[in-house]
């Protein structure tokens, strides 16, 4: 018996590599193993002395990285038979062998167990020379992910935060949910390795555009599809807490191709929201990705409302809510060109947000686009500029930025990297310049890393004569104390005539 591992697959052949083809040939079967038994998957066509290029026999899904089995022939003494599946020759093998034979393929076809994660403590403090009171918060994170837990068919996932500041105890007390935010925390089981079910707080990929949902989230693929459906409710708009008011379900089914050197992937879903149980939304999500043109990357995205109430009158209807497009486009490997194009009206909840229904839908829709691009001059000299532009017709003038940046590392062969930018922003009640300057180095192979930053701000404020300017300097120490354990101190102060402001930030961090 030998175990392979499928490197790529293509619209006719699929590729095996071994650690050695010694005693395969061209027509032998290859097996997969599922539900404690040895399938015929494939036929081998052509073979090197690592790879085979097969055609498969089989209508089961492979994926990359499955592992897939050849078994050589046995010849023992002993009164069972069996025919070989190389050609067809009766061979005989013992009991023992059969047995011992399935015990080493459920070894290594057994789901590996796989913990990640990290824990983190973060401390922010400001304090100044004003009247203004001084703050501190605390916020204590876990992120824990742990597929196929103790090697079945089970996966956790879980991202937890907990906030704590001064002076907000009793709101804590009064409601958990005022400091404890639950980002995800769901339990996964994979029904067969083409369909799961999951249930709890999850964001799912495929539909991540409506954000989290509390429930019950099932999913099936086929070859190049796959469908999915959910039902469960909207986490508390008032403070992420759960709320089995905010009813929601839907669906989604989407198709993706992928070779080795392109993809494309196409998904769509229709959801409903209720609060109530009365229809709070109901839309229609579009999106689309791919890479098929070389050095090419496209993302688009489409959602449509389907729904709404005019005059205390439900109707089904279709009307534009959002687009966003963007396209990355590398001609050469020293530039990198980006854009973004993003519109988007206000998202309605006719049954949330009826309080204040007239002046929601009054606002008309906002605009905007931003333009990047990134040159390497050399390996250790960059540059790079950004435009945005984004407006709506109730804008006295439009908002605009600008931010240019030059990075030079290795300066003076002193292993110290330094970076200039300039950043420039005009809105409707504000015209803003920043200049910094930020150098930095890293010591016993980047394990300790020490930086120090100063910036100029000069604002204008509209129909105020005076500029307010600003003075902003800072320090950062960032350290591996011990393997995986990171620890980093960041210092700012910002010098705003006559006053002093102070900022101490502070990370301790454990991955695992």
């Amino acid at each position: 018996m030998n175990e392979g591992t499928i490197s790529f697959i293509s619209s006719q052949n699929t590729y095996i590599r071994y650690k050695s083809t010694s005693g395969l040939s061209t027509g032998d079967t290859l097996y997969s193993y599922q539900n404690n038994q040895l399938i015929p998957a494939f036929v081998i066509k052509n073979l090197s002395s690592t790879s085979v290029v097969c055609s498969s026999t089989s209508t089961y899904k492979f994926n990359v990285n499955d592992k897939i089995i050849s078994k050589n022939r046995i010849i023992t003494k002993t009164s069972q038979q069996i025919i070989s599946p190389k050609n067809d020759t009766i061979v005989s093998i013992t009991d023992d062998t059969i047995i011992n034979l399935q015990k080493e393929l459920h070894k290594i076809n057994k789901p590996r167990q796989i913990i990640t994660g990290n824990f983190g403590v973060a401390a922010y403090s400001t304090f100044s020379n004003t009247i203004a009171s001084n703050s501190y918060v605390a916020n204590y994170n876990l992120t824990l992910n742990i597929a196929n837990i103790s090697q079945s068919r089970f996966s956790l996932e879980s991202n937890i935060m907990f906030r704590q500041e001064n002076g907000k105890w009793e709101d804590v007390k009064k409601d958990v949910f005022n400091g404890l935010k639950i980002y995800s925390l769901s339990l996964k089981y994979d029904l067969t390795n083409t369909s799961f079910m999951s249930f709890g707080r999850k964001i799912n990929p495929n539909i991540s555009n409506i954000g989290a949902i509390d429930g019950l989230n099932y999913e099936k693929s086929f070859k190049n599809i796959y469908f999915g459906g959910f039902v469960g409710s909207r986490p508390s708009y008032n403070d992420y807490s759960f709320d089995v008011n905010l009813m929601q379900y839907g669906f989604y089914v989407g198709h993706n191709i992928q070779t080795n050197k392109s993809f494309m992937q196409n998904s769509l879903a229709i959801v409903e929201q209720t609060n109530h149980s009365q229809t709070d939304r109901r839309f229609a999500y579009f999106q689309h990705s791919n890479s098929l043109l070389k050095n090419v990357y496209m993302f688009y995205s489409l959602e449509l409302d389907l729904y709404k109430v005019v005059n205390n009158q439900k109707q089904n209807t279709l009307s534009f809510t959002s687009t966003y497009f963007s396209l990355r486009y590398r001609p050469i490997k020293k530039l990198s060109l980006s854009g973004t194009y993003d519109s988007r009206k206000n998202v309605i909840y006719y049954e949330t947000d009826k309080n204040y229904l007239s002046s929601l839908i009054d606002q008309e829709t906002r605009q905007g686009f931003s333009l990047y691009a990134n040159f390497s001059i050399s390996n250790s000299l960059y540059i790079g500029a950004k435009v945005g532009y984004r407006f709506q017709n109730s804008d006295i003038r439009p908002s605009k930025n600008v931010n240019m940046f030059v990075s030079k590392s290795d300066l003076l062969k002193s292993h110290i990297s330094t970076t200039l930018s300039v950043t420039m922003l005009e809105s409707n009640y504000l015209n803003c310049n920043i200049y910094n300057i930020r150098i930095y180095r890293g010591f016993k192979s980047d394990k300790i890393n020490v930086g120090l930053g100063y910036s100029y701000v000069n604002n204008k404020i509209t129909h105020i004569e005076l500029p307010l300017v600003q003075h902003i300097a800072n320090a950062d120490i960032s350290a591996e104390i011990i393997k995986k354990l990171l620890f980093s101190i960041n210092f700012e102060t910002n010098y705003e005539k006559p006053n002093k402001f102070y900022r101490l930030y502070l990370i301790l961090r454990k991955r695992f």
